[in-house]
């Protein structure tokens, strides 16, 4: 039987995916947590060998202000200030470097991801962008693709996967991205509960989805490696979003972790993938929490590996599985 494939995209983010809604700074608690918890996320990763692909805001990488300044120069002009006039003014209030404003910059970091065996740095658009919110935007979008790639080609990275800020994933720009050399992407799960949608989503949905977690309703969300290219791209979408400890009702941490267990079993077994996704920052809260948590999870990813093969691959690894296939076939 063919070996299952177990994929982990997380979304890199801190400041940059919370700067349009939380304009009081509640969340920065869990953006600073999240600076903390990422080295031991790699220690994680490290000892059981984890391949996982870090989709990383382009901001990120900037070295300093001026960088970033100089950037916005570059590619937005005034015909693109309408898509981009909030992220044109969290920029005009940075500090000027990481040391200063470490919310906002995350060279250290990445300097620590790119340290660490079998991690990939994937991109998550230069200014976590809303690909459906922003109607007619495709200038707007390609001008922030070339920017971020502009950012990370400064520091000799040349991502190839990536995924839409808060999933809203636009068959539109996939065109853009692929001109890009960005051919791999992470869609949603194959439901009406994950479907992509524009703006805040309703209160019922996102309840559903959070019931989804502890309790099956929706299925085990795994797929066979070779139903993800079309048209020259690579698909692979998601399984299930790793939520945080839940400090109030720890109680359902058993159910949330059997779900992810018996739908990682499922792949391992019918030699299919289980893609796990969440973001750094939902660590920054209950670290040592979490870091058990996924802990615990690598553990059975390695029972797994032994009793059937499972592999643990990057989106970029396993998109190369998948094109190798084809090319075979």
């Amino acid at each position: 039987m063919k070996n299952g494939y177990f994929v982990i995209s997380l979304d890199f983010e801190l400041r940059w995916g919370s700067y349009t809604w939380d304009s009081e700074h509640t969340y920065d608690t869990n953006i600073f947590g999240a600076r903390k918890a990422i080295p031991d996320m790699l220690q994680v990763f490290e000892a059981y060998q984890i391949h996982a692909t870090w989709a990383t805001v382009g901001a990120l990488f900037a070295p300093s202000k001026t960088a970033i300044i100089n950037t916005n120069e570059q590619y937005f002009d005034d015909t693109s200030a309408p898509h981009m006039s909030p992220f044109l003014k969290e920029c005009a209030e940075l500090g000027e470097e990481e040391s200063e404003d470490p919310s906002h910059y995350a060279l250290s970091l990445i300097k620590k991801i790119r340290a660490t065996a079998h991690q990939e740095l994937g991109l998550h658009t230069f200014s976590h962008f809303y690909c459906l919110d922003n109607k007619n935007a495709e200038e707007t979008f390609e001008r922030d693709t070339r920017a971020a790639l502009a950012m990370m080609d400064a520091q000799n990275i040349q991502p190839t996967s990536f995924v839409f800020p808060r999933n809203q994933f636009n068959p539109a720009l996939l065109d853009v991205l692929k001109k890009h050399g960005l051919d791999v992407v992470r869609g949603n799960e194959n439901h009406s509960l994950y479907r992509e949608r524009e703006g805040r989503e309703r209160k019922l949905h996102r309840a559903l989805r959070l019931m989804d977690s502890y309790i099956n309703i929706s299925g085990h969300h795994t797929f066979a490696s070779d139903t993800c290219l079309k048209d020259g791209m690579i698909n692979i979408p998601s399984s299930r979003f790793l939520r945080p400890y839940a400090k109030k009702a720890p109680f359902l941490e058993s159910l949330k972790l059997h779900r992810i267990k018996k739908a990682m079993r499922h792949a391992s077994k019918h030699g299919e993938v289980f893609h796990l996704w969440f973001h750094p920052h939902n660590f920054g809260r209950d670290i040592e929490e979490n870091i058990k948590m996924l802990q615990e999870i690598c553990e059975y990813y390695e029972d797994l590996q032994n009793e059937f093969g499972f592999e643990s691959v990057t989106m970029q690894e396993l998109a190369q599985k998948v094109k190798r296939k084809e090319v075979t076939a």
